[in-house]
């Protein structure tokens, strides 16, 4: 196959052009924020995406990179195996090409935890401790970063399936600290992870840090509240819920038909939305059973859900 991949509409269209756009202003100077913004326009106008590809050739880390994208992309696991091991031939440390070989690979849940381990050596290695020093707290915007990020967050979710549930959470407490803005929604999962173990408290801080209108924060504050027996918050709680997504219900309640999909965009308050919202927050509910006895009573006052004879008596 080509060692040319061609751009494509992705969550990484933006960090591919961060690459690139870096490259072509390694060398310059601006005096103030207008002249870069003109000169980035200027750049996209003549091709910015065009450029890229051509330097590829010339760069083994950056084609690598691509490689990678490429294989992050691909639907066929065979392919994205393949892409992957190009990647790690153009350079065999490019990090995100490491870590899905590591999925791809893998015999069973202690290889992956050992591939990714070395994945995030190599990553932290290659930023170096001078980098962790200036940036911390700024990784994002360091596009460089990204793929220690990526890997981190593989980590962190691993960990948790396999019942490492310290070592997950510390794992997303460092993701936070390197990113405290959470662009990878690293303080939703961390908050269901507080709450699946009962750490209402560290829950609650986190809500209070990061609490936003998606269905996540406003249903984990309902939580939080029938766990601390606070019935006339939860009231509160519920309604607002309800506004924000009701889809999430089932979801909490065991009605909804499972589905593997990711939905690559989500949108508030959809059918999608309260899908993830479940899946983040399913254990903390399924744990609390007087809470999803609670929920279900308001369901049928509510008359959302109806009782069948059986339930009736």
């Amino acid at each position: 196959m080509s060692d040319k991949p061609k751009l494509t509409n992705s969550p990484f269209v933006i960090e591919r052009l961060m690459r690139e756009t870096r490259r072509s202003f390694e060398e310059e100077r601006f005096a103030n924020e207008g002249e870069f913004m003109d000169k980035m326009r200027h750049l996209i106008e003549e091709g910015l995406n065009d450029q890229r590809l051509a330097f590829l050739q010339d760069d083994p880390e950056e084609m690598a990179q691509e490689l990678a994208f490429a294989a992050f992309e691909s639907d066929d696991g065979d392919k994205a195996l393949d892409l992957a091991e190009q990647a790690l031939k153009h350079d065999p440390e490019c990090v995100d090409a490491l870590t899905i070989k590591a999925f791809m690979t893998s015999d069973d849940a202690g290889d992956l935890i050992d591939a990714l381990d070395h994945a995030a050596t190599v990553g932290e290695n290659r930023l170096g401790e001078e980098f962790f020093s200036e940036f911390m707290g700024d990784f994002w915007a360091m596009v460089e970063a990204r793929p220690y990020l990526r890997t981190i967050k593989q980590q962190a979710e691993v960990l948790w399936a396999v019942g490492r549930r310290f070592d997950a959470v510390d794992h997303y407490i460092n993701l936070l600290d390197l990113d405290p803005e959470d662009h990878m929604g690293n303080s939703s999962l961390l908050l269901g992870c507080y709450l699946a173990m009962g750490e209402v408290q560290r829950a609650w801080d986190l809500l209070e840090d990061y609490d936003d209108d998606s269905a996540i924060y406003q249903w984990a504050w309902l939580l939080v509240f029938l766990m601390t027996d606070d019935e006339e918050a939860a009231d509160d709680a519920l309604e607002n819920a309800m506004t924000v997504n009701p889809h999430v219900v089932p979801h909490l309640l065991g009605m909804a038909e499972p589905s593997d999909e990711t939905p690559a965009v989500v949108e508030l308050g959809s059918a999608e939305e309260a899908r993830v919202a479940g899946t983040v927050l399913g254990e903390a509910w399924e744990n609390n059973p007087k809470a999803l006895l609670w929920l279900h009573s308001a369901m049928v006052e509510m008359g959302i859900i109806e009782l069948d004879d059986e339930d009736d008596t």
